[in-house]
């Protein structure tokens, strides 16, 4: 699958190498539960966007 971030290619549930966001899989949403991440899905979009890094 692709990472919700950045689009790298990640496995469901893994840790994406480029940008070290943990999916939720493929009902994860933007503003839902974050799972292990301390940023949402769109904090995470919006971080990654300006280079900054992702928790």
């Amino acid at each position: 699958m692709k990472c919700p971030v950045c689009n790298n290619e990640v496995d469901m549930f893994d840790i994406c190498d480029n940008c070290n966001y943990q999916n939720s899989g493929p009902k994860e949403k933007l503003d839902g539960p974050t799972g292990p991440n301390k940023m949402t899905l769109r904090e995470a979009k919006e971080a990654y966007k300006k280079g900054e890094k992702i928790i």
